[in-house]
């Protein structure tokens, strides 16, 4: 059991629901200023709640055994993952004065192990998605985006867990939202947002991050002619906040549901004394580890992310490919982006890239968050040439075969660029 990050938590009401997410922390309080044992301290490390935990139960519980349970563990308040499979997540929220720690232990020995009900218990925590320096680019502020859903689900389908889509911008002139009237569940119509537990999954964040990492799969799919569509699936608020516990929610959402996922966001363990590797994540990718491709970034710290543990870059799974980004040239590192012989998979191009504001004036994005999706581009295209029946192992292998050899300062995996 990892060692919990206490800190003090601004007065939230409490929300007397199943279904819909409650915030734990103020976020716009700087997370800097509870976590300051460690040092460097980037703004995306884990703030921890320490009055909740986050359960996935075994297969085929009853809605009455868990309803046994949570009275068992005293549970004041719980959330369910909206749309998910089986509701087999729960947030459960605890009172005052409960060692957290001590709580999960107590979950785990009594209802967890084998002969138990509760499959895996992780903490709670919360985090700001890294900023990339995107000034100077922000979003319409109209929330429709009916028009940008395509009449059918043709090719690759992918999905961007991120802040949402404001697909206002003029860079997307064609339709290319997934289209959910065949297996709508709970009125979706394309994707979810799971903040605010609807179906709009409008992108409010004011550097619209979101937005960019769609649009760099939009735009190369498009470019190569591949047919696609994009599910939008919102786990990060307005301030670029995201909570853990939207992630899992989130990927039990998408993984089904898509042939890539896309991840531009992480979090780090920046002195390596938890060593954690969150279970129920882990999970979660590991079941759909012959369906699913995920994509994640690398990070922007510059780190070695083999002695300072980046997630979910770092996840130990199969599907997972964590992608670091080649500076403008292509001719090295960028400055930011971190890397690693084991942890980190690819280079693919992440400095100054091009945008276009509203205006379409041009504007140029860097960050491991744009070279991912370039990464889940290609991916895709292979995925659609290769007659859309590759499997997660089988569109890296040929990622490996297609990629360009480089002899980069800072090493990865496979010490090749996804040009």
């Amino acid at each position: 059991m990892k060692s919990l990050k206490f800190l003090c938590f601004a007065v939230v009401s409490v929300l007397f629901s199943c279904t819909q997410e409650v915030k734990f922390f103020d976020t716009t309080q700087d997370p800097l200023q509870v976590n300051s044992k460690v040092s460097p301290t980037p703004a995306n490390v884990p703030v921890y709640a320490k009055d909740r935990l986050i359960i996935q139960y075994k297969p085929g519980v009853s809605a009455a055994k868990k309803a046994t349970l949570r009275h068992r563990y005293r549970v004041l308040e719980y959330v369910s993952c909206a749309l998910c499979p089986e509701e087999n997540i729960e947030l459960w929220i605890f009172g005052s004065g409960i060692n957290i720690e001590n709580q999960s232990i107590s979950i785990q020995t009594g209802s967890g192990g084998p002969e138990g009900l509760i499959l895996n218990i992780d903490n709670e925590f919360n985090f700001l998605i890294e900023n990339e320096g995107n000034t100077g680019i922000d979003g319409s502020y109209v929330t429709s985006f009916t028009s940008q859903i395509v009449p059918g689900n043709n090719g690759v389908t992918l999905a961007v867990l991120d802040t949402g889509v404001d697909v206002n911008f003029p860079v997307f002139d064609t339709p290319f939202l997934y289209n959910a009237q065949y297996d709508a569940v709970g009125g979706e119509s394309s994707g979810w947002d799971f903040v605010n537990n609807n179906d709009n999954c409008y992108d409010d964040f004011p550097l619209v991050h979101g937005t960019m990492v769609t649009y760099v799969i939009n735009r190369n799919l498009k470019n190569l002619g591949i047919p696609h569509q994009i599910i939008p699936v919102k786990v990060s608020d307005h301030n670029g906040v995201a909570s853990y516990f939207n992630i899992l929610c989130g990927l039990n959402y998408a993984l089904p549901r898509a042939h890539i996922v896309q991840m531009s966001l992480g979090w780090y363990d920046l002195d390596n004394t938890d060593n954690f590797v969150n279970d129920i994540f882990t999970n979660l990718i590991e079941t759909y580890q012959e369906q699913t491709l995920v994509v994640t970034s690398a990070g922007n710290q510059f780190y070695d992310n083999d002695n300072v543990a980046h997630y979910p870059s770092n996840y130990p799974a199969e599907n997972l490919l964590a992608i670091a980004a080649a500076n403008e040239g292509l001719s090295n590192t960028a400055s930011f982006s971190n890397y690693g012989r084991t942890n980190v998979d690819f280079y693919a191009p992440g400095e100054h890239i091009v945008f276009y504001d509203m205006g379409m004036s041009p504007m140029y994005i860097s960050g491991t968050s744009y070279a991912a999706p370039h990464a889940a581009a290609r991916a895709a295209q292979l995925m659609y040439d290769s007659g859309m029946s590759l499997t997660p192992a089988a569109m890296i292998s040929l990622i490996d075969a297609t990629a360009t050899p480089i002899s980069y300062s800072k090493l990865v995996k496979y010490r090749k660029l996804i040009d």
